[in-house]
């Protein structure tokens, strides 16, 4: 069926347990492939359907910190302002982000240090090679950041691990932006807490 308001309903976990009614907009990924498409083929489909009821993950694109879709405008080079968010079901018997706390703190038996500059006192850091890793109440959120400085052609980036509900969320963004993860967290819980349809 099509979508009046030109949004796309996703329905993910057992039974479609959770339903996402998503504006296009943020779906900028699919708008790129269907504007390369139309560039091939001449065509341009502007109708959405219905998409992913059946699919185990979907990508939402937005802008930091006023949450509004990408768009040509603002997709600048490298990661700017951008953060691109996937959401999935997760099918192992524990998360990423807490294994990944069990594993990193393992390997560090005198811990982390508590890093300056964010707004909480309960982030764990610790560095490993080429990457920071940053736990907040013991693997509820992992942040992991490429500690590489940025140039005109690398943009260095972190990568941060939670979950919204029974859902597993991965989020990418500009390194410049990780003192502000707990609040990328929150603005993020808030926007997927708009597109839940009961």
């Amino acid at each position: 069926h099509e979508l009046p308001d030109d949004s796309v309903i996703v329905g993910m976990g057992q039974e479609k347990k959770y339903r996402f009614k998503v504006p296009v907009d943020y779906l900028y990924d699919v708008l790129l492939m269907r504007e390369h498409s139309a560039k091939q083929s001449g065509i341009l489909i502007t109708k959405f359907k219905k998409l992913n009821e059946g699919g185990n993950y979907f990508y939402v694109y937005a802008t930091y910190p006023d949450m509004k879709p990408v768009d040509r405008s603002n997709d600048k080079p490298g990661y700017g302002n951008k953060i691109s968010i996937s959401i999935a079901i997760d099918a192992g018997p524990i998360p990423y982000r807490k294994s990944a706390f069990q594993y990193v703190s393992g390997r560090h038996p005198n811990g982390g240090m508590i890093p300056e500059d964010f707004d909480s006192a309960e982030i764990i850091q610790y560095e490993e090679h080429d990457r920071e890793k940053y736990f907040y109440r013991d693997g509820d959120i992992y942040m992991q950041c490429i500690k590489r400085e940025e140039t005109l052609d690398y943009s260095p980036s972190c990568t941060v691990y939670f979950n919204y509900k029974e859902l597993e969320l991965t989020v990418n963004f500009a390194s410049k932006y990780k003192t502000n993860f707990l609040n990328i967290h929150a603005r993020i819980q808030e926007l997927f807490a708009s597109f839940e349809q009961p």
